[in-house]
């Protein structure tokens, strides 16, 4: 018997052409904006405004000195709002303080009132001890507050309480006011310890799912818990308005209902009015966040397909419900020569969709590939997919697909007898 050594050598072929590199997409994050299904009413979404066609894709090198680490989003309040008529500013209204040197402003709600507000006439009262009014500091008129640049209605009147007298309520009167007159006053304590804070996991949020605030009152050293709290969600028109539940261990959480989704443009508000006793002090706070809803008209399939011929080039599954010119953005990081993930690169894609089933490709140009000196693994991370034409952001991830590198075939060697 002959004994024939045949030997394969399949280490000569390539790696690209036995395995193509992996790729995987990693589970949303709970902060993530992620559409669970598609549940917007297409009757009510406006027509896209989107006037290129022609679809476009390119990258550019990201500096590897930015913080990928998303931020929350934070609001923090030394100040409230009280509305007032014309006739209780004229019998008096308490206003709780925590520090000296508040700033006060009472204006009338609207513009072209008959107020006729005037420093000379009020009447002030600490801890009901009269306060001469020449004590006051930086004491203003609408008119010269206007002159400097503020939007103030014209019947407004300001002043800064002296920062040398400590003060737990202020009575401000104001004779003659016109009884049904509206007005608003605002309370600013620059100097005061106490802060609300309100925080939001994200800037965006789809109409229908829920949303939750943090909300908290320090002092600087701690941390109370908020017993008494009313909060809603306030469209941007302000035409409507959503109830938010209080916990003291989860914050605020509630819903825009899909239905809800206002036609006017511009940002919610989630509005927190605080009014806490403290070891006999009242502290009072109002504190807001701004923040964009979408309907839930468009999400990823979870569908991720490598191209041919190209290491970084991804053709995303999307899911649409109406047609529309859609873009897609990724942040690009690879891996270095100690194994850690650095930024690579900013990637955009845009392309038309009908509604259905589609994809847009993300890309890599290879020549910031190459001369970033990184390699795989790769990751694309702060993946968003925006409806360019509605102004929509339908679904943002942190972390959002895993590119393996392409597995170098093993050497194998056959020995056959004959």
């Amino acid at each position: 018997m002959k004994k024939v050594q045949i030997i394969a050598a399949l280490s000569l072929i390539t790696g690209s052409a036995l395995a193509a590199p992996a790729v995987e997409w990693l589970p949303p994050a709970s902060s993530d904006l992620v559409a669970s299904g598609l549940s917007a009413d297409i009757g009510q979404l406006p027509a896209s405004r989107h006037s290129e066609s022609s679809p476009v894709n390119f990258s550019w090198a990201m500096s590897t000195d930015r913080d990928p680490t998303p931020q929350l989003q934070r609001a923090e309040s030394r100040q409230y709002w009280v509305d007032v008529s014309g006739s209780q500013l004229a019998e008096g209204i308490d206003l709780p303080l925590t520090a000296p040197g508040a700033v006060i402003r009472v204006s009338a709600l609207e513009s072209g009132s008959e107020l006729q507000l005037d420093p000379a006439r009020l009447q002030l009262s600490v801890d009901r001890q009269a306060l001469d009014i020449a004590n006051l500091q930086d004491v203003s008129t609408g008119a010269i507050m206007q002159r400097q640049g503020m939007s103030v209605p014209e019947d407004t009147v300001a002043f800064r309480l002296p920062s040398d007298v400590d003060v737990a309520r202020l009575n401000v009167r104001h004779p003659g006011a016109i009884g049904d007159q509206a007005l608003v006053v605002h309370v600013f304590e620059p100097n005061s310890p106490w802060v609300a804070e309100m925080t939001a996991p994200r800037t965006n949020f789809l109409a229908g799912q829920p949303i939750e605030f943090g909300l908290n009152l320090s002092d600087g050293t701690h941390t109370f818990t908020i017993e008494q709290v009313d909060a809603m969600l306030v469209s941007p028109d302000a035409d409507q308005v959503w109830s938010l539940s209080h916990h003291a261990d989860r914050g605020l959480n509630g819903q825009i209902p899909p239905a809800g989704l206002s036609a006017a443009a511009g940002l919610y508000e989630a509005h927190a009015y605080i009014e806490q006793q403290i070891k006999g002090m009242v502290v009072r706070r109002d504190v807001k966040i701004a923040f964009s809803v979408a309907p839930a008209a468009g999400r990823f399939t979870g569908h991720a397909r490598q191209t041919a011929g190209s290491v970084l080039a991804l053709d995303l599954g999307v899911e649409v419900i109406a047609s529309g010119r859609y873009q897609v953005n990724g942040e690009i990081f690879g891996t270095n020569t100690f194994g850690q993930l650095q930024p690579l690169a900013f990637a955009q894609s845009a392309a038309l969709l009908e509604p259905g089933s589609g994809s847009i490709r993300l890309e890599l140009d290879e020549s910031v590939l190459n001369g970033s000196g990184l390699t795989a693994p790769f990751e694309v991370r702060n993946l968003q997919l925006l409806d360019q034409g509605r102004m929509f952001l339908l679904e943002e991830r942190q972390r959002a697909i895993v590119i393996q590198g392409q597995d170098q075939a093993p050497r194998r060697d056959f020995l056959i007898e004959r």
